[in-house]
């Protein structure tokens, strides 16, 4: 657990057509401290008027209730992201084909077909087809 308090002098105090008012301060060892609060907070404040900002903060480890745990697991079961480089393969593939070509990846190849749909739209099963599809290039289709 880690505290303290600052005391730094107010260079500006920008308030504009929102309901919130900028307070930028540097304290002496010229470390910035830009908060934003209410706009009323700060609406009598005279232009020109020197004033100080103090600030008194502790940071601690977050420690999630119940609800939070609940939402948090579903993620876990997720299946985990691909690495960038793999993303990144798998979208310069998919841009060097042309509409309507089919394209075979390592990836769509070793994984099971997936059932036919059965009524609406193709199912994309692939991280590719399903940036085919965002894109407007169609679903791919793999020929047997």
């Amino acid at each position: 657990r880690m505290n303290g308090t600052i005391v730094a002098r107010v260079r500006r105090v920008m308030v504009g057509h929102s309901e919130r008012a900028l307070i930028h301060a540097v304290d002496d060892e010229n470390l910035e401290y830009k908060i934003e609060v209410p706009a009323e907070a700060v609406r009598n404040l005279v232009p020109g008027q020197q004033h100080s900002l103090t600030l008194s903060w502790t940071l601690q480890p977050l420690t999630p209730g119940p609800a939070s745990r609940e939402a948090a697991a579903p993620l876990a079961a997720q299946a985990p992201t691909p690495l960038p480089s793999k993303v990144d393969e798998e979208f310069m593939a998919l841009m060097a084909r042309r509409r309507g070509q089919t394209a075979t990846s390592p990836t769509s190849t070793a994984r099971p077909s997936p059932p036919p749909p059965t009524s609406g739209a193709p199912v994309a099963t692939s991280a590719a087809d399903q940036l085919a599809e965002r894109l407007g290039l169609g679903p791919r289709r793999t020929t047997t």
